[in-house]
């Protein structure tokens, strides 16, 4: 593959990174070839030693969207940063992509949890407060003012597991962007592109 080439590909294999970041690593390239080149060495050699081109592509990519997903916190960076690291290796789909779908799921379930006990505490001392007050006639199986108290228990519980929920979520997300960086290094080789 010659030079020309090489750069063409890599460059179509970077179009989704921003303008500045595709000029700073295809300069960097060119200045491979032109050592390269100086050293008396083909650009056939010079190509073949850098590696594929759209492999290369893909590993700048990962790092970019982990790079913007570290300083733009969103469920949607993150997604497309577990997304684009997935794509360096069919090995990542069970170390990386399987991991964050349970712990995504795990952090919806508690969500959902909690969100469900702060909407069941208000029904249940409400409808206690109802009976107590004789407006309903319904009897409970607990007395009316304990109900009121576990109503107001529920909703705080469901409040704390919110909260709780929230603090995971934060911690799960630096940790992810943790774990992708570790990952990239791992795959590509190299502690940072």
């Amino acid at each position: 593959m010659q030079k020309d080439e090489y750069l063409s590909l890599l460059r179509q294999a970077l179009r989704n990174l921003p303008d500045n970041e595709q000029v700073e690593i295809l300069a960097e390239y060119e200045e491979h070839f032109m050592m390269g080149i100086a050293d008396k060495r083909t650009e056939a050699d010079i190509a073949s030693g850098l590696g594929d081109p759209r492999s290369i592509g893909r590993e700048y990519a990962a790092v970019s969207l982990v790079n913007h997903a570290e300083k733009s916190p969103s469920a949607r960076g993150l997604s497309r940063a577990v997304l684009a690291t997935v794509g360096l290796g069919l090995f990542n789909l069970l170390v990386v992509f399987i991991p964050f779908v349970i712990l995504f799921f795990l952090l919806v379930l508690i969500l959902v949890i909690g969100f469900s006990l702060v909407c069941a505490g208000p029904f249940l001392a409400g409808y206690a407060v109802l009976i107590l007050t004789g407006i309903m006639a319904m009897q409970l199986d607990a007395p009316p003012l304990a109900t009121v108290f576990f109503g107001i228990g529920l909703t705080s519980s469901g409040l704390l597991m919110m909260a709780i929920d929230y603090w995971l979520t934060r911690i799960c997300y630096r940790q992810m962007i943790r774990y992708l960086r570790w990952n990239i290094a791992v795959i590509t080789g190299r502690e940072t592109l």
